[in-house]
């Protein structure tokens, strides 16, 4: 079974036991069921508790990680913890195993009602595949994208994100690689592109590196944008005063304001570094941003839940870069511009 060769092919490489042609394997694989990079990530959670716990704090950890991942894992309320740490890994890659063989055993019985594919990158995680077509996705933390089990066989090549995810697009001259967020839609032949939409956030973003693209606003269809290398587009909800810029390009009716821009890189010392796209290198990058606008960049690059209700505070302004630095150091880092304390309790930090 596939399922079963796929979580084998992944223990291997996280021990670092796998040959160059199991790798080769493991990716062709990954190619044709790229849903299964999610267990990859739990796989490598799973392996870094075993690695690190202390025997004596093995139990505690099994069972924090049981309600972290409660809702992905079925782990049995009879299970019995061995303190060793091979049968604690191995218990809970049995839990996986049985998740994937569903997972898999869906697949591949024909669905009528089931009929897209979806990935989902977790906060804190940033998977990288590629889709049936060859376009290669980096997903972002807390982003999901879904496409059309049957895209290879369509007119075209169709995916819906949420979150943020950058494409590097497979190029077919007779059929468009098209992405749908909730407010826009961008239509390529063959380019690399990022795009960002959270929800509950004011903007959707795109930026090109490469190529060209052909954007669109849901609802203004007959309102084409088309953009260079280099190029960002954003859609701002109008809820602060951004209608007096020069690169609105909206009326003073409309909910919201379109802009197109050059990207311009931050320089941090001596380097210099695309805020866009960093990320996709592990680095989140921010420039002059506001702690209140941080605080949900930093929830999902960290895994945590931040509460912060000083207005003062919420106004501290931030530029830096993180890229190794856990939750603490980051803060501290924080500490180092603007006075502030805080407090973390498991995944909650309290700012004051």
């Amino acid at each position: 079974m596939h399922e079963q060769r796929i979580v084998e092919l992944i223990t291997r490489k996280i021990a670092g036991e796998a040959t160059l042609e199991e790798l080769g394997e493991l990716s062709y694989l990954f190619t044709r069921y790229p849903d299964a990079v999610y267990y990859e990530a739990l796989l490598e959670q799973v392996w870094n508790l075993g690695q690190h716990e202390e025997k004596s704090d093995l139990d505690e950890t099994f069972n924090k990680h049981k309600l972290k991942h409660k809702v992905d894992l079925d782990f049995s309320s009879s299970t019995r913890i061995n303190y060793k740490r091979p049968a604690f890994v191995m218990t809970v890659l049995a839990c996986i195993l049985v998740l994937v063989s569903i997972y898999f055993i869906k697949k591949e019985i024909p669905q009528s009602n089931k009929e897209r594919i979806e990935i989902i990158a977790g906060k804190g995680i940033r998977k990288e595949f590629k889709l049936p077509d060859g376009t290669l996705v980096r997903l972002n933390s807390d982003s999901k994208i879904s496409y059309d089990i049957d895209m290879q066989n369509m007119n075209q090549r169709d995916v819906r994100l949420t979150g943020e995810a950058f494409f590097k697009v497979a190029h077919d001259k007779e059929r468009f690689f098209v992405v749908k967020t909730s407010k826009i839609a961008i239509k390529v032949l063959g380019t690399e592109f990022n795009v960002k939409e959270y929800p509950g956030g004011r903007e959707s973003e795109t930026t090109l590196l490469k190529g060209s693209i052909e954007l669109t606003v849901n609802g203004r269809s007959d309102q084409k944008f088309v953009l260079k290398p280099s190029e960002k587009f954003a859609l701002v909800e109008k809820n602060r005063n951004l209608v007096d810029r020069n690169r609105n390009l909206a009326d003073k009716n409309s909910s919201s304001v379109l802009m197109i821009e050059n990207i311009s890189p931050v320089k941090l010392g001596d380097q210099e570094y695309i805020k866009e796209t960093s990320w996709i290198e592990n680095k989140l990058v921010f420039q002059n941003e506001s702690f209140e606008d941080l605080i949900p960049k930093l929830e999902r690059w960290y895994n945590v839940k931040i509460i912060l209700n000083d207005p003062t505070i919420k106004s501290y302004r931030f530029t830096g870069i993180f890229i190794k630095e856990n939750i603490i150091q980051a803060l501290e880092a924080m500490q180092l511009i603007k006075s502030f304390h805080y407090k973390l309790n498991e995944n909650e930090v309290r700012i004051y």
